[in-house]
């Protein structure tokens, strides 16, 4: 029989690369297939020890090597719920801040948009029908002519609300898609989205400030718009993310890029499909109770500084992941 000495001997270079392949963060395809036949054998090594030096410390040396590297191939895997909570708590706070700059731009092409129309349609009221829908632009004179504002609002039954709730938000969405997947238009489908939405916000503005109804109508809008337009500048951000990866792909190929941009502004897009959701629910349930111009405002502000602390924790993952980056 084989002395422990010369088991030793025969089988130390093993364990001393299993470890070393341990201790090594990224492996290879070779070095990963490497570690999975050394594990198997040093299994078979410790049995043997087991049997053959049950009184030795190699027992548990060889028991302390074979149990860490059980976890690389055994790690708890997380519950869907402890994934979905870091999911929402971690990573897409992250990505939101990570896309600060084309959000901006989504957010001023919209507001420069918006504030165009209600330039030009306090000069020129016709546009108003070139600029939004028949439809919209009926009922806003209808809204005018009764001097009862938004009261296509008293004509939806309780019962029906929670339907046009998702209604509102499947509408919304399509949008907020329609932003993001045109990105792969360099961008342009994004800008033509967000321009014609910033338009007939701005015509909206305008009529009812020329006809003395500005405070009802945005603090009516602001209820559900606050988050409603939130949604949509990050799904513009998230248009022009993807349009970067064709326009200035660095030193990557653009194809490469674009895979990668495309993982990280479709996660981007499932938080604006839960912010739809949100606006859609108020939009149906709360802005039909047509509230007080106070509570209104109250409402859109603390929708806002909900948003605003929800980005908030981003900007802290974003400098802790750079401050152990090495040589930072």
């Amino acid at each position: 029989m084989i002395s422990e000495f010369d088991f030793i001997q025969k089988n130390r270079a093993g364990w001393e690369r299993l470890d070393l392949l341990f201790k090594k963060r990224k492996k290879s395809f070779n070095e990963a297939e490497e570690f999975g036949n050394l594990y198997l054998k040093t299994t078979e090594d410790l049995s043997f020890s087991q049997t053959h030096f049950s009184n030795s410390n190699l027992n548990q040396y060889l028991n302390n090597l074979i149990y860490k590297c059980h976890f690389i191939f055994y790690k708890k895997k997380k519950s869907n719920l402890l994934r979905l909570i870091n999911f929402f708590g971690k990573e897409l706070p992250k990505i939101f801040y990570s896309l600060k700059y084309p959000i901006l731009l989504s957010f001023m092409i919209f507001i420069l948009s918006s504030s165009i129309a209600f330039l030009l349609v306090r000069n020129n009221v016709e546009l108003a029908e070139i600029f939004v829908d028949s439809h919209t632009y009926e009922m806003i004179l209808t809204d005018l002519e009764t001097r009862d504002q938004f009261s296509n609002f008293d004509n939806i039954p309780k019962e029906y609300r929670i339907p046009i709730s998702f209604y509102i938000w499947f509408n919304n969405s399509k949008v907020a898609l329609y932003a993001f997947v045109l990105g792969i238009t360099f961008g342009l489908g994004t800008i033509f989205i967000l321009i014609m939405n910033g338009l007939m916000l701005g015509t909206l503005m305008s009529i009812y400030f020329m006809n003395g109804h500005f405070t009802d109508f945005i603090s009516l809008i602001l209820v559900h718009g606050s988050i409603e337009l939130t949604a949509i500048f990050i799904s513009g951000g998230a248009g022009f993310f993807l349009s970067s990866a064709i326009l200035v792909p660095k030193r990557e190929k653009r194809i490469e890029k674009l895979k990668i941009n495309a993982l990280i502004a479709f996660k981007c897009i499932t938080g604006v499909i839960v912010l739809l959701l949100w606006a859609g629910l108020i939009e149906g349930l709360v802005t039909t109770l047509k509230l007080n111009v106070s509570i209104r405002f109250i409402i859109a502000a603390v929708n806002i500084v909900i948003i605003i602390l929800y980005f908030i924790p981003g900007f802290f993952i974003m400098k802790k992941d750079m401050n152990l980056q090495p040589g930072s």
